[in-house]
């Protein structure tokens, strides 16, 4: 599990862990367990550099600290995957022509629309919440995207990482990276409003991979990125709600 904890982390950050990591089918499937735990790395990394941008004067600030240094960690991987996402089912087409546009190398206009719309809001939000939400903020997105690949199955026809990815989220993959995110809560100050976002922010992460199989039969590697951008941006949006009305 511990080398496929480290394969996970050199596919989906660009956090440098060494040349001898080798890809292990059933060593990747039984580190899935522990994917929320990446986003542990992940914020840890965004912790430290929050509390930099916390001694600057200007808000503005941190959160283009913030944004710089999530993209440059997981290497716009998840960016790519939402404009993908985007640029297929908003095309109006259906069946096998939504899979060809998403693999088009070139970004359409709602792709383009989509990075614009990610970008500016992490900006946004990243410049108004507090160092520990942005702590969490990365381990809600990973655990996300376990809660909407559980019970569904890869949508293409040809089979790819995303297959063993997606098929291999059963019921004790899902329990126990939703308990890594419950701990990283309840160990943080503002527990319960942490809590109250990560649960709006899971349940409408099943809500929107729900509407993406009615439109597509299932989920991709491209759907699973657009899932982790958008309910990254879901959960900070919430954070601020709350903070508001709490």
């Amino acid at each position: 599990m511990a080398s496929g904890f480290l394969v996970l982390i050199s596919f989906f950050t660009r956090i440098p862990i060494g040349n001898k990591i080798e890809y292990n089918e059933e060593s990747f499937k039984k580190a899935l367990s522990l994917y929320s735990l990446m986003g542990v790395i992940i914020g840890i990394i965004l912790f430290i550099v929050a509390i930099i941008g916390s001694l600057f004067r200007f808000d503005y600030v941190m959160g283009l600290l913030l944004t710089m240094c999530y993209t440059i960690v997981t290497g716009g991987l998840h960016f790519d995957g939402a404009a993908d996402t985007c640029d297929g089912l908003f095309s109006g087409r259906t069946g096998d022509r939504i899979f060809e546009i998403m693999s088009d190398s070139h970004v359409g206009a709602f792709g383009v629309l989509c990075l614009i719309f990610v970008v500016l809001s992490q900006f946004v939000l990243f410049s108004n919440i507090g160092i520990f939400a942005c702590f969490i903020m990365p381990i809600v997105g990973r655990t996300s995207v376990i809660v909407s690949s559980w019970n569904k199955k890869y949508a293409k026809k040809s089979k790819g990482m995303g297959t063993v990815f997606i098929e291999s989220i059963n019921t004790e993959v899902l329990i126990i990276n939703i308990l890594i995110l419950t701990i990283c809560c309840i160990i943080i100050p503002n527990k319960i409003l942490m809590i109250i976002a990560s649960v709006v922010t899971l349940i409408s992460a099943y809500l929107i991979s729900n509407w993406i199989e009615k439109k597509i039969g299932g989920m991709t590697g491209d759907t699973c990125g657009f899932i982790t951008e958008i309910c990254q941006i879901i959960f900070m949006f919430s954070v601020i709600l709350l903070q508001e009305l709490i």
